[in-house]
């Protein structure tokens, strides 16, 4: 009985996690792979390489976009962080999200590390 309860928690938080993720879609591809060969080939697209990385930018519904894509040797491979430059009325926000395929541990390490660079560059 115990275990089913387990179960049965495990179930209700995992749904709710997939209810979640699927509701704020913040990359709208469905794997890193796709999301950087659609942005490659999207003609207004800039890319450029930097110790390993690919990154692209462009604009996107009026706001410029950076596509971080990870090196093949890296820990958190395959591994894509959007960063959204969006002008306000009071100024800019960025926005960052990320999509990793990587084991979560390597993930959340990536995200920490991207967002503490970004905020030294504010």
């Amino acid at each position: 009985m115990k275990q089913l309860l387990i179960i049965a928690a495990l179930l209700i938080l995992y749904s709710h996690n997939l209810i979640a993720n699927n509701s704020t879609k913040p990359i709208q591809y469905s794997s890193v792979e796709n999301a950087l060969n659609a942005l490659k080939n999207k003609s207004s697209a800039n890319t450029s390489y930097q110790a390993g990385w690919t990154i692209i930018s462009l604009v996107e519904n009026g706001n410029h976009v950076i596509w971080f894509f990870s090196p093949k040797k890296h820990t958190a491979y395959p591994a894509v962080i959007k960063k959204s430059i969006v002008a306000k009325d009071n100024g800019i926000e960025t926005k960052i999200v990320t999509l990793c395929e990587a084991p979560k541990p390597e993930c959340d390490k990536l995200s920490e590390q991207f967002k503490k660079i970004n905020s030294e560059y504010k």
